[in-house]
């Protein structure tokens, strides 16, 4: 692959009616021909824009040999019909229309969208298996590649179904001077390769193995160069739209401004020098380069996520040069972030629940609450009712982090193994750390019922976990 081009920011999809072609194809990725999955032709996913209050229109057309669907994760609308509905499943051949209704009020932030097939088997017009390989339908032929196995989250996301999803322009909350600063959309995915230029898919347990040696890109590019002035403040907002791995992002010489968190306003601005992302975390953050030019990386730094997980090394993402003009630095930004939603430490709790992340000693077998998945069936008997807020307790028993996502609504931490968390923002991923010494991990969170009733699907973001069994959902009703 080439390295060391100049950022380029991914394309993207505007306007109230979008249409997304998912397909099979070849394309080139940072500089070297691939075979893998894309959407609308190209080896980065376009960024879809949307604006609070508004409704698009997204259409789905689906080129693959096995069914797919969408998740628009993040956002807040509904679970059900032709909205961010997981279930639905678009057969091979087959077009879908989405109608994602964003509330007058939704947050301006960085979101994403990815497929969410489940290993989903769904009829098509000639009463074939959706789901199975080498199938084809009336008028077509459409033979499906032996690298790829059919119907699961791990595989299309890694093999390219997914993109960044921005809602408004977070930079109008800022102060008056940096509300026109330069915005970057930075896009984190890895890839690993077969010698045959294949983008590498699971095995019979639909597992891809994630510890593998991988090649990390950023909007597609091997080591890009983003260039910055001295003293310059930009808006990076943060993606980690790959299937499995996590990223500890460092720039070096650097502190992070971090202004939202998983698409939400912040209620208390931060300034970390390393931002943890497992898969489907995004944070919005500003980065004001130096006053002298010079250079520096973004990295990822060594992490591992417990001793059943996965270690990854040090790896170098971006070269960030400073050069040119100068640029009078801007106002610190601090405090809370217009639109952060309320404290919900003093809420009224309706109701509090149990839920147990677990794994076989394989780790090939995952559950909640000792079951795992099956459509239409839930760990809990008990539904959540819509003006409500309860509290739910998040326990990890296995040797390893599991990131815990809640579709439809985000929430907010009020302790992690005991130690009570203040409160400066809402998330919808929050990692729940692996068990030592026996202690259970423990993750403790407030979610507010506020609207939109149906299944809200919760599950570990690390895709095959999710894939084999750690997935489950809450019935909403009013």
């Amino acid at each position: 692959m080439t390295a060391g081009q100049a950022l380029q920011q991914p394309p993207e999809a505007t306007g109230m009616t979008v249409t997304l072609d998912a397909s099979a194809a070849k394309y080139e990725l940072a500089g070297r021909t691939v075979e893998g999955n894309e959407y609308n032709g190209g080896a980065v996913a376009p960024t879809l824009r949307a604006q609070p209050g508004s409704t698009v229109t997204l259409t789905l057309v689906n080129h693959l040999p096995v069914a797919t669907n969408l998740h628009f994760h993040g956002l807040h609308i509904a679970p059900t019909g032709d909205s961010d509905d997981p279930d639905v499943c678009v057969a091979p051949g087959a077009t879908h229309v989405y109608r994602l209704a964003l509330p007058a009020n939704h947050p301006m932030g960085t979101y994403w969208y990815h497929s969410h097939a489940m290993g989903l088997t769904c009829p098509d017009p000639g009463g074939h298996d959706a789901s199975m390989p080498g199938m084809s339908m009336p008028g077509m032929s459409m033979p499906a590649p032996a690298t790829f196995v059919p119907g699961n989250v791990e595989n299309q996301i890694f093999a390219g179904l997914s993109g960044a999803l921005i809602v408004g322009d977070d930079r109008a909350g800022l102060p008056e001077p940096l509300r026109g600063i330069t915005a970057q959309t930075l896009v984190l995915k890895d890839v690993q390769l077969d010698p045959a230029g294949r983008i590498v898919q699971g095995d019979t347990k639909n597992q891809i193995e994630s510890g593998a040696p991988t090649v990390r890109l950023v909007n597609g590019q091997l080591r890009p160069v983003l260039t910055m002035r001295p003293g310059e403040t930009q808006l990076w907002r943060l993606v980690n739209a790959g299937a499995d791995i996590f990223y500890d992002l460092r720039l070096a010489g650097y502190t992070f401004t971090v202004i939202g968190e998983d698409g939400i306003p912040v209620a208390a601005t931060s300034t970390p020098e390393t931002v943890l992302m497992p898969p489907g975390k995004r944070y919005d953050v500003l980065v004001t380069a130096a006053a002298q030019p010079g250079q520096t990386w973004l990295q990822t730094m060594p992490y591992s996520n417990g001793p059943q997980g996965d270690a990854y090394p040090q790896t170098d993402l971006i070269q960030v040069r400073i050069d040119g003009d100068p640029v009078p630095a801007g106002p610190v930004v601090s405090g809370a972030l217009p639109g952060a939603p309320a404290d919900l430490a003093n809420a009224p709790i309706a109701w509090r629940r149990s839920v147990q992340l677990s794994e076989d000693e394989s780790g090939t077998s995952f559950f909640v609450n000792g079951k795992q998945f099956s459509m239409g069936d839930s760990i809990f008997t008990t539904p959540a009712r819509l003006g409500t807020v309860e509290e739910w307790t998040l326990t990890n028993v296995a040797g390893e982090d599991h990131p815990f996502h809640l579709h439809t609504s985000a929430f907010q931490v009020v302790s992690i193994n005991g130690v009570t968390q203040p409160y400066t923002h809402r998330q919808d991923t929050v990692l729940v750390p692996h068990q030592e010494n026996d202690t259970p991990g423990k993750v403790v969170i407030r979610i507010p019922f506020d609207d939109y009733p149906g299944h809200w699907m919760f599950h570990c973001h690390i895709a095959a976990h999710e894939d084999n069994g750690m997935m489950s959902y809450v019935n909403v009703v009013k």
